[in-house]
């Protein structure tokens, strides 16, 4: 058993007879949305909200109440919003600079005879863009009023929405916009929100933005500089096709490059319920693209639905009883008498930590049975990772800013300081499937902490250091175990609290959901189906799966692979 499996299990076994302090929950909702009504199908979706306009004799509570609950309804610029607005004041407020999403209930106050104030605790917000940023923040915000025709309207107001979480997540649809990596194989997601019926204007609007800051230099847009909708243009979608009129700029795209812009939107778009293809024009001139058909980038890369384990002296997959070994690769691993592997996409590499350090095993170039020198040997080293440029990250636990990474040859390639905390311990070290990001969690004073960066390359794909997270998060657990990408937009995180294990799914871009607590676990593995294709291992080698619900089954392993 190497050294951090045998630190692990005592800290397992600590954690078994541990008990922390209960959680305390906030309410989600107040008092404050009402005048509201409700249309939701039979599926329980396509809700779509009815705000009322304001009635006469309104004081200036009621004129406040009705503005802040028709920010539900974005129908027509939210045009029963506007109503509530004094007739000059209308034009000037602007309900797309951002979204706060309020956790709890609001309180309203009189300032004076012509001034309120209304004041919560936001638990995230949402730019112009729909880039989602969580945080607790609390706000005060100021409206005045004054009298038109005899009746109250607002004359003064921040622009942007309030909207409470549980109003956010029925109104707002998540859209993942997509961008390439250098080589133009895979698309990165970025996760942006938008409110429902306005989703694919907004979509292609963000994405010809182009990268946000945190992939900036990570990832790659192939629309030219400059290029926007066309004036006074929008998405219109007629009978399952998106047509996008395109501002004159995007005329000097290659016919390479026109055919990965459409890649581009219409990955974005899919989001949409009801687009299936689109259509690109430039200044009303349709343009004549090529499908690249299944030879195009892929946005989500898929793995093997069997779990890839080390059992019984054999490395493969398992399925039926028996563990199916991988050609000319698996013998290479087991002679390691591995504690943890990595397995590359095209599963001829695999990164494996064994006692003597970290290797790089390859399939068919050198004997079946020879033995592959460690080409990382520091003590006390978490399970390494490869990335798609073939580059095997290691670092050792104690020491997170040293994480080195290493090219096929073996030669090692220090990555830049990503100025994590010296004094943690770096307990999990991930790349994403498309090999732009990276999945760090760490073991703190104050707890579990979750790291998610890009990574930043040379011409050549050599790693050279991180960028500034865009999810940097501490959160309650007693000891941190694991973490891996569930999916391309979600990281699950394995900590274990009051004797159990406890999984939390961190939305790249959003939310995060706690998955039911089960028996303490040693390491977890994503798949194929976000939380659902997610595997465990727990602290007596049992794979446990997740399917609705933790579900042993009855298998044991010495430990399951990640597979890339």
């Amino acid at each position: 058993m190497s050294d951090r499996r045998r630190g692990l299990a005592v800290l397992l076994s600590l954690a078994v007879i541990a008990s922390l302090s209960a959680c305390v929950s906030i309410p989600s909702s107040g008092s404050v949305d009402q005048g509201v009504s409700i249309n939701e199908d039979s599926s329980g979706g396509n809700v779509q909200y009815n705000p009322e306009g304001p009635v006469a004799g309104a004081k200036q509570q009621d004129i406040l109440k009705g503005f802040v609950a028709a920010f539900t309804s974005a129908t027509n610029g939210y045009a029963v919003a506007k109503q509530y607005l004094s007739s000059d004041f209308q034009s000037k407020w602007d309900p797309r600079t951002a979204v706060q999403v309020r956790n709890g209930p609001a309180r309203i106050a009189q300032v004076d005879d012509t001034s309120m104030e209304y004041s919560f605790t936001a638990s995230a917000t949402v730019d112009p863009f729909g880039a989602y940023k969580g945080g607790s923040q609390p706000f005060t915000l100021d409206f005045s009023f004054v009298k038109e025709r005899g009746q109250w309207r607002i004359s003064s107001a921040p622009s942007g929405i309030v909207l409470s979480d549980q109003t956010f997540q029925r109104i707002f649809v998540p859209s993942p916009i997509y961008f390439f990596d250098a080589d133009n194989q895979h698309l990165v997601p970025d996760l942006r929100w938008f409110p429902n019926g306005t989703a694919a204007t907004r979509v292609a609007a963000a994405l010809l933005q182009g990268p946000p800051a945190w992939l900036t230099g990570s990832v790659f847009s192939r629309f030219p500089d400059g290029t926007q909708l066309s004036d006074g243009s929008s998405v219109v979608v007629d009978s399952g096709v998106a047509r996008v009129d395109l501002s004159k700029e995007a005329s000097a795209a290659t016919a390479k490059d026109r055919q990965l812009m459409q890649v581009q939107l219409s990955e974005s778009l899919r989001s949409v319920p009801s687009i299936s293809r689109v259509s690109l024009s430039v200044e009303g001139t349709p343009l004549q693209i090529d499908d690249l058909g299944a030879s195009g980038p892929q946005a989500d890369t898929k793995v093997d639905p069997q779990a890839l384990v080390f059992r019984q002296n054999e490395f493969g997959f398992y399925a039926n009883g028996k563990v199916a070994s991988l050609s000319g690769l698996s013998t290479k691993v087991v002679a390691l008498n591995p504690d943890a592997a990595t397995l590359s996409s095209d599963q001829t590499v695999a990164a494996v930590l064994a006692r003597g350090g970290v290797s790089i095993v390859r399939k068919g170039t050198t004997a079946a049975t020879a033995t592959a020198p460690p080409i990382d040997t520091r003590p006390g080293l978490i399970p390494p990772s490869l990335d798609e440029s073939g580059y095997v990250w290691s670092v050792p636990t104690s020491s997170p800013n040293a994480i080195n990474v290493y090219d096929e040859t073996g030669q090692l390639h220090q990555l830049t300081s990503p100025g994590l905390p010296a004094d943690a311990q770096i307990v999990s070290l991930e790349i994403s499937r498309d090999g732009a990001r990276v999945a760090i969690l760490l073991s703190t004073s104050t707890g579990p902490r979750l790291v998610v960066a890009a990574i930043l390359r040379d011409e050549k794909q050599v790693p050279l250091s991180l960028g500034t997270p865009i999810l940097d998060v501490s959160f309650d657990g007693d000891v941190a175990v694991d973490a891996s990408w569930a999916d391309q937009l979600t990281v699950a995180t394995l900590v274990i609290s009051e004797g159990q294990s406890n999984v939390q799914l961190f939305t790249v871009g959003g939310q995060r959901v706690s998955l039911d607590p089960f028996v303490p676990a040693a390491a977890i593995v994503g798949g194929n189906s976000g939380q659902d294709g997610l595997r465990a291992l727990g602290a007596d080698h049992t794979i446990w799966t997740y399917r609705g619900s933790w579900q042993s089954s009855k298998i044991t392993a010495d430990f399951i692979a990640t597979q890339r």
